[in-house]
């Protein structure tokens, strides 16, 4: 167990029970979904399109740096043949090696995307012991314009979430951040920075927990994102078109994909970032 493991550790082992139950993994049966919606396609074709900006921006903030992705990147939907099977290996998986960041990040000697994707976690384990950074890549539908300012909007880890990424560093003992993508900028926070904000609790460290029906209920972290840093100093909007999935069911999903954009880093607050 490395530094800093542990101090990560002991910071977990702080924060009360109202606010993460249990840091072990569920060990009840697997309830599978039977059935996908719209705004599903959506929110993941968002969160493809947000790894990929952060991704381009890291690799061309000039710092040396390689992100490539390390997420699952499975393009099934529930109702689809083989869904099944596959969300009980995804599940399994999780619960045993805990959640895998979105991004690596090596300064010399990154794998090539194809080597790891399709590969399994326990398989995978070295490579990702070798990389000197992890990120989670959050987005959200919401825009930092008007009026809005970086106290009305926020990081927005899912409190079931932080158990599952806290398995994984255990596991790895890699270095790991959020970063989030709003329409207009995107900032970053350590992973050690929210368990910090986690064991003070909300009123103290000026966050809420909430449940939220686009959530799906699930109880979600709402950081303001003054308590991060702001990464990115130009931001261009993506462009969208809507498409449509046919399912063998019959029924037809609808979506909108996110292409092009682009983002730039300021390498100082990327740096910074990786430091803490």
């Amino acid at each position: 167990m490395n530094e800093y493991v542990r101090k990560l550790t002991a910071l977990a082992n702080r924060v009360p029970t109202d606010i993460i139950p249990s840091w072990d993994p569920p060990s009840g049966k697997i309830r599978v979904p039977t059935q996908a919606f719209s705004e599903f396609l959506i929110n993941r074709e968002l969160g493809d399109w947000a790894e990929d900006l952060v991704k381009r921006a890291i690799n061309s903030a000039g710092l040396g740096l390689e992100a490539v992705r390390y997420g699952r990147s499975e393009r099934l939907v529930a109702g689809e043949p083989g869904f099944k099977e596959y969300y009980n290996e995804y599940i399994k998986e999780l619960r045993t090696y805990g959640k895998r960041p979105d991004l690596l990040l090596w300064r010399n000697g990154a794998p090539a995307e194809s080597e790891i994707e399709g590969k399994t976690a326990e398989v995978l384990i070295p490579v990702a012991q070798s990389a000197i950074a992890a990120v989670e890549v959050r987005s959200s539908q919401q825009s930092l314009t008007g009026a809005r300012t970086e106290d009305d909007l926020s990081f927005t880890p899912k409190v079931e979430d932080v158990a599952n990424v806290m398995r994984w560093v255990k596991q790895h003992g890699v270095k790991h951040y959020y970063a989030q993508v709003i329409f207009g900028a995107v900032y970053g926070i350590s992973f050690e920075q929210i368990l910090e904000l986690l064991v003070v609790g909300p009123r103290d460290g000026g966050y809420s927990i909430e449940r939220e029906p686009r959530n799906q209920f699930k109880s979600t972290i709402y950081i303001p994102l003054s308590r991060g840093l702001k990464l990115s100093t130009r931001f261009q909007d993506p462009e969208l078109s809507a498409f449509e999935r046919e399912l063998s069911s019959g029924r037809v999903l609808f979506g909108v994909a996110f292409s092009g954009g682009h983002v730039e880093f300021d390498p100082t607050a990327l740096t910074s970032l990786l430091t803490h």
